[in-house]
């Protein structure tokens, strides 16, 4: 009778079976048991170490860095982009679309389901075309944008419900779904919304990035223009969670105490700050102090590194 031990470990979720005969024991007379066993278990340390450094480098979380704060810019771009044709057509009492684009020297095509102000829910399909479109923020923008309003957008509790038809950003390809609540005033009599999304972004470069995200956005300034929304400066709380370009799960929380700050006519965050974390690391970055830029700073483990902030 030939007798046998099976070995199984896991691997990075794998599983890799280890199968050793005694009597293929006996005949290799320079190994014994215990030997075999500290390479199996060794092995297993080697690869797992391996695929933690994989998932947990500092370089891997610079990069979750960069792909997050990338999926959020796109994601407030496009909110602020809808929100100026819905704007514009509840001015005009949603009128035909050409009453809207004669409010603007340069417009996407607008068409709206029902053109009044009684009936309600209405479709609102933004259409940027094939060419490229530059919207407010300078992101080129192709595609169409389909937004559905419950009802008038004044309402507590009205929603506005965004998806994408063929729709790109920057040639970034967008996909998913945003649905955004009127929360009203706040204490402070600033308008707020509850903005929750599901987003996937095939970049440019042909990666993934997916993001989920459950915030607050809330008005601060009007920009002194109370009629013209594309100066209108935005406080942002909440967090997301999702998965980088290399398919490597993290958790965002924006600060509390500093929030993140956006204009509609600018393409990225000037302020505020975002704890991130992975597997096994944690970074906080900072979007300055207000400065219209194009850079943030990501501090791991007390060294912090300034990026390049992506659109």
């Amino acid at each position: 009778m030939v007798h046998s031990f099976l070995f199984v470990i896991r691997v990075y979720n794998q599983t890799i079976p280890f199968n050793i005969h005694i009597k293929q024991l006996s005949i290799m007379k320079k190994l014994n048991l215990l030997a075999i066993m500290a390479f199996v278990f060794g092995l297993s340390a080697t690869m797992t170490s391996c695929s933690n450094e994989a998932v947990g480098t500092d370089a891997q979380v610079m990069s979750t860095a960069s792909d997050e704060s990338q999926a959020a810019t796109v994601s407030d771009g496009v909110i602020s982009e809808a929100d100026q044709y819905v704007t514009i057509a509840a001015n005009s009492g949603y009128m035909a679309a050409k009453s809207m684009n004669e409010t603007m020297a340069s417009t996407p095509t607008v068409t709206i389901s029902s053109k009044d102000s009684i009936s309600f829910p209405k479709t609102i399909t933004i259409d940027f075309g094939t060419t490229g479109f530059t919207g407010k923020r300078g992101n080129i923008l192709t595609g169409k944008m389909i937004v559905v309003i419950s009802e008038k957008m004044w309402k507590v509790g009205s929603t506005k419900t965004i998806t994408y038809d063929n729709f790109t950003v920057n040639g970034n390809k967008v996909t998913g779904s945003k649905v955004i609540t009127n929360n009203g005033v706040n204490a402070a009599k600033e308008p707020s919304q509850t903005v929750v999304v599901k987003d996937s972004i095939t970049r440019a470069d042909g990666t993934l990035v997916t993001w989920n995200s459950n915030r607050t956005r809330t008005r601060i300034s009007n920009g002194g223009t109370p009629l013209d929304p594309t100066d209108d400066e935005f406080s942002i709380t909440g967090g997301s969670e999702g998965l980088n370009a290399k398919g490597v799960h993290y958790i965002m929380a924006i600060s509390a105490n500093n929030p993140l700050i956006a204009y509609n006519n600018y393409p990225h965050f000037v302020q505020g700050s975002v704890t991130m974390t992975t597997e096994k690391r944690s970074a906080l970055m900072d979007y300055g102090d207000g400065t219209k830029d194009n850079l943030a700073t990501v501090t791991i483990n007390g060294v912090t590194k300034t990026i390049t902030l992506k659109k």
